[in-house]
């Protein structure tokens, strides 16, 4: 029953691996946005109904050790969230797609990408 249960969760948006902070709220952005003042923050956006978006978030987990040391995580599941998705397109002035990854420092975009330009070397490369 339990690998059941993960492939269900993974399927429907559920599942996600502990290095995310999840943003499943509207009200949560602002302090995102506040908090890369402090330090950078990477915002990822998915579609459970997208697999491009299970690629680009395979990569970015793949590389989470050495993101983590740079900026903070956060997952955004567009479907289950789609007020927080809308307004971190309108805060952030960043056309919302899925899946997209948008970096943030010093309260403004650095960096974002869709679909296969998600890249974590693209990101790492920002911190050199």
């Amino acid at each position: 029953m339990g690998l059941f249960n993960s492939v269900k969760n993974a399927f429907s948006g559920l599942e996600t691996s502990e290095i995310w902070e999840m943003i499943s709220d509207a009200s949560q952005v602002d302090p995102i946005i506040e908090a890369s003042k402090e330090k950078p923050q990477l915002i990822y956006k998915h579609s459970h109904r997208c697999s491009v978006c299970f690629v680009a978030k395979g990569d970015l987990e793949m590389a989470a050790d050495d993101i983590e040391e740079h900026a903070d995580m956060h997952f955004v599941n567009v479907v289950h969230s789609r007020d927080a998705s809308n307004k971190i397109a309108s805060e952030l002035d960043v056309r919302h797609e899925s899946p997209q990854a948008i970096l943030i420092d010093q309260g403004k975009v650095v960096w974002h990408g869709s679909h296969g330009s998600i890249d974590a070397d693209a990101i790492l490369e920002y911190f050199e």
